[in-house]
């Protein structure tokens, strides 16, 4: 089936497994069947929709509806959603069937929906089991950490996201078992390493692209279990260090040239057409131990997925965005898992069944078009009704939002509790505020918090050059001429490894990571060695040689 997205205006597929995806996952309510329509946006414009409801590395100052506290919260101030603490949130104090109403059938669901929405508070902040680690989001079980976000069982790190198991790690993204790491990307089983993407199981390393295995490597591309390679050359260990003696990384400048000089020399080589392994029948990309899944990014453990990312061990879902750990037969979600199941159209479902269009749900079953649950089931808009009363209600709501023309969408982004650019939407399909306001989505204005130094502060070239009191000053960012600072610990770790002061803010440090990533969308290319063709998420007009998997493994072994 081919239909035309209502808003880019561009033409999609919907497949066969698609359609069949959808009657699966359609709910029964009172013995009926209630179908989902194929969708009327494209898998693009559908996962923008999506990430507008993610708050990850955004933090905001605000106060608690309920104490009146000020809380560190991922929701900014312009946002309709009142905030609580977590702890409030489980108190026996909040009971969030108090705010519950009928639903009237003579109005469209969704702007009934946000009134509740305008109401009930939420979470401010998703941070469980943390240790002198305020400055969190999305994550549990960090000690000593500082903005990290989709984070857990860290110490340490400072400046990343997508961040597990891992310690002493700074400005990273996309990690899992390092130590003292430093701007890696897409990084496993790394030890000492710095300047690093896509590369697992290294150590005592600096610039490293698509490496395995490797130690005591500088500027190397497409190596495996190499030791003393200088720029891809072989050298003697002797060798090998005097080479390094000619490059000090605690200069800025330097660093900036070396990373010129390495970006030109990776694009020497051949790239695997995606990441992944351990996969049977995938198409994508950074894909590992998952089986018939397509139009995934970031996932592991999949099975029967279609158009997910950064989803993992869940299986026979469809367009989910973040989580799992597992999920199963969920469509159109953002933040679900947990052990969740069949719920479709909801933000935030951690340990629930059959929920929909539903927000900040937990350990809830058969409940819709609720905000902040907890333990609870046969609800509908927050009011408690029997399983007979609820099922027939929900029957009725569905039909009414079928002639609204809201049934088989998730909620529309103006409906979204944060900003566009205070969440993940702005990381993947950047935009500005003139289109948010063409897209009807809110928008934040940074200009109205943003603390401006009333002095320009010089930032040393050399590590050297920088003492304890650059850590009072307000620095200002050579990028984007915003105000930021260093902390303490943050400097004690360029010190301790000899790493250059940054001149650049956090944001653009983080964004600059992921650019190093590829897009998540695919495209249909030919193998530029044999000419078979692939599904590659490196664009045509990407600089990169791309191989299939059979000619990059030739050339590379």
């Amino acid at each position: 089936m081919r239909k035309t997205c209502l808003v880019s205006g561009e033409p999609f597929e919907v497949s066969e497994r698609d359609l069949e995806f959808y009657k699966r996952v359609s709910p029964t309510f009172d013995g009926e069947r209630c179908e989902i329509p194929p969708p009327t946006l494209s898998p693009l414009c559908r996962a923008q929709r999506r990430m507008v409801w993610r708050a990850e590395l955004n933090l905001f100052l605000r106060e608690s509806v309920l104490s009146g506290k000020k809380l560190l919260v991922g929701v900014p101030p312009e946002s309709y959603a009142k905030v609580i603490h977590r702890d409030e949130f489980w108190s026996d104090d909040f009971d969030p069937l108090s705010y519950g109403r009928d639903f009237d059938f003579s109005r469209p669901f969704f702007e009934q929906w946000k009134e509740l929405a305008q109401e009930v508070p939420v979470m401010g902040l998703t941070a469980f089991e943390n240790e002198n680690s305020d400055f969190i989001n999305n994550a549990s079980y960090n000690k000593n950490c500082y903005l990290i976000a989709g984070a857990n069982h860290n110490e340490s790190c400072y400046y990343g996201n997508y961040v597990n198991n891992s310690n002493f790690c700074v400005d990273v993204s996309f990690i899992d078992k390092c130590e003292l790491c430093y701007e890696c990307v897409d990084c496993t089983g790394c030890y000492n390493v710095r300047y690093a993407v896509n590369s697992h199981n290294c150590s005592d390393s600096t610039f490293l692209r698509n490496c395995r295995g490797c130690k005591n490597c500088f500027g190397c591309v497409n190596l495996a279990n190499k030791q003393y390679n200088y720029f891809n050359q072989q050298l003697t260990k002797d060798e090998y260090l005097e080479a390094l003696q000619a490059h000090d990384l605690g200069v800025r400048s330097e660093v900036s040239r070396l990373r010129d000089k390495f970006e030109r020399f990776r694009l020497d080589f051949p790239y695997k057409y995606m990441i992944g392994e351990m996969n049977d029948d995938v198409t994508g990309n950074s894909i590992f131990s998952s089986h018939s899944s397509h139009h995934c990014f970031d996932v592991s453990e999949v099975w029967d997925c279609y158009h997910c990312s950064w989803f993992h061990q869940s299986k026979d879902c469809m367009d989910c965005f973040s989580w799992g750990f597992p999920a199963e037969l969920c469509y159109e979600c953002v933040e679900v898992g947990g052990g969740s199941y069949g719920s479709a159209f909801s933000v935030t479902v951690v340990n629930s069944e059959n929920i929909y269009y539903s927000y900040h749900t937990y350990n809830s079953k058969h409940c819709f078009g609720c905000v902040s649950l907890k333990k609870n089931k046969y609800c509908i808009f927050n009011k408690q009704y029997s399983w007979e009363d609820y099922e027939k209600l929900a029957l009725r709501i569905v039909g009414h939002m079928k002639e609204t023309g809201e049934w088989g969408e998730l909620f529309p982004m103006s409906l979204t509790a944060l900003c566009y650019n205070a969440s993940v939407a702005q990381d993947y399909q950047p935009i500005d505020k003139e289109m948010a306001e063409m897209l009807n989505v809110p928008w934040h204005d940074e200009s109205k918090v943003t603390k401006q130094p009333s002095k320009h502060v010089h930032i040393p070239d050399s590590i050297d050059e920088v003492d304890e009191s650059i850590c009072g000053e307000v620095l200002t960012c050579s990028e984007t001429g915003r105000a930021f600072k260093i902390t303490r610990p943050e400097l004690a770790f360029y010190k301790k490894h000899r790493v250059a002061l940054p001149d650049v803010a956090f944001i653009p440090r983080h964004r600059a990571r992921l650019a190093k990533r590829n897009p998540r969308a695919l495209w249909e290319r030919s193998c530029e060695k044999c000419g078979v063709e692939i599904q590659t998420s490196y664009p045509p007009q990407a600089p990169e040689t791309v191989y299939c998997g059979d000619c990059y493994l030739n050339e590379i072994y």
